[in-house]
């Protein structure tokens, strides 16, 4: 279920473990959308966000969502998810940065797809209930399961192809098709 705002009630919307899987795919879509017709050259230019490349970016938004799917597993093991610990996400990010540097576009290309798949297999192992009921895991303060595939998948790479979207369009990488 998801809570709303209107008109100053709460409105409790039903939603299904499919609309939530097909939330995760059209937010991939968006992604590979951006990175349609880019080359590995162009994946390497610096800039897109702040110093990071598109590579970049990959590596970054693979590293977060390696850390749900590691969560969602910890979760299965009746353990409190490892990301909820992570308190100066700007710090864990510029960690992520430096040990992705070196590694080539096509490694992080590869990881980027596999834990993608891996989260959609984990998250239909989950019954629906675990993962949207705002009262199961006490550790979630009131937010579901789901709201870490949401915040740290969902709704970041979406952010995230539209900073590619905006560095293309403004000219400063190469033009959407």
């Amino acid at each position: 279920m998801r809570l709303t705002g209107f008109r100053g009630q709460a409105i409790i919307l039903t939603v299904r473990k499919q609309e939530l899987l097909d939330e995760l795919s059209s937010a991939r879509r968006e992604m590979l959308d951006a990175l349609a017709g880019l080359t590995p050259e162009d994946m390497m230019i610096t800039g897109v966000v702040g110093l990071w490349s598109v590579k970049d970016i990959l590596a970054h938004l693979a590293a977060w969502e390696s850390e749900v799917v590691t969560g969602l597993n910890q979760v299965q093991n009746k353990r409190i998810p490892s990301i909820l610990r992570i308190e100066d996400i700007d710090e864990w990010n510029d960690e992520q940065y430096h040990v992705n540097l070196r590694r080539p576009l096509d490694v992080i290309r590869t990881d980027f797809e596999g834990v993608h798949k891996m989260l959609e297999r984990m998250i239909q192992d989950f019954d629906e209930r675990s993962l949207l009921d705002n009262r199961k895991y006490a550790w979630m303060e009131g937010e579901p399961l789901w709201y870490l595939v949401e915040e740290n998948v969902t709704l970041h790479e979406r952010e995230h192809a539209a900073s590619i979207r905006a560095w293309r369009e403004s000219g400063a990488g190469p033009q959407l098709s």
